[in-house]
């Protein structure tokens, strides 16, 4: 069951060890997607060592033991805590994911790392880039407010398996989702 999302509600995104990434453009995407609630948003950058969940065999993070780590540094608050990085992430039954959610500690993540074109061999697109992470961030912030997945390939709830999913939804929430929230 999804929370109605209410004015005390915020979103704090914090861009770990990313130097180079604007990311400023989500301030007000995503205050236009969860509109017509004002939701106090907040850019901030934090650095934060990470090869305590680095899986060697994998050659990925594992987005688990990076929230614990997340939720020990910022403790369960009134807001929202989204964290993008850009390392390959996984869960134990996934071979990687773009993101993880956990409701229980409003905590979530996103990468960042396989939303890039250069990823797989293809020029550079900021455009679609920005598009793909904005996409991403909008699927794990619902998650955080209560929503599941969504059977409507065009709804940003939709889950992705690849990347290609992630292209064909929309950043924004179907009719039914947006009920849900709204």
């Amino acid at each position: 069951m999804a929370f109605k999302i209410n004015k005390k509600d915020s979103i704090l995104i914090l861009t770990v060890n990313l130097k180079e990434e604007p990311f400023f453009y989500l301030i007000e995407a995503l205050g236009e997607v969860f509109s017509p609630k004002s939701l106090d948003i907040e850019l901030k950058r934090y650095d934060l060592e990470l090869s305590f969940s680095y899986n060697p065999e994998r050659k990925q993070f594992h987005a688990g033991t990076l929230i614990d780590k997340l939720k020990k540094i910022y403790p369960l608050r009134e807001g929202l805590i989204l964290a993008i990085l850009d390392v390959d992430l996984y869960t134990e039954s996934l071979n990687f994911i773009f993101g993880e959610a956990r409701l229980q500690e409003r905590i979530a993540l996103i990468s960042i790392t396989r939303l890039r074109q250069e990823f797989y061999g293809l020029a550079k697109d900021d455009k679609i880039f920005y598009q793909r992470v904005l996409k991403e961030a909008v699927h794990e912030l619902g998650h955080l407010f209560g929503l599941s997945h969504c059977a409507n390939p065009k709804c940003v709830m939709h889950f992705s398996n690849s990347l290609l999913d992630t292209d064909i939804k929309d950043y924004k929430f179907c009719p039914l989702c947006k009920k849900n929230l709204f």
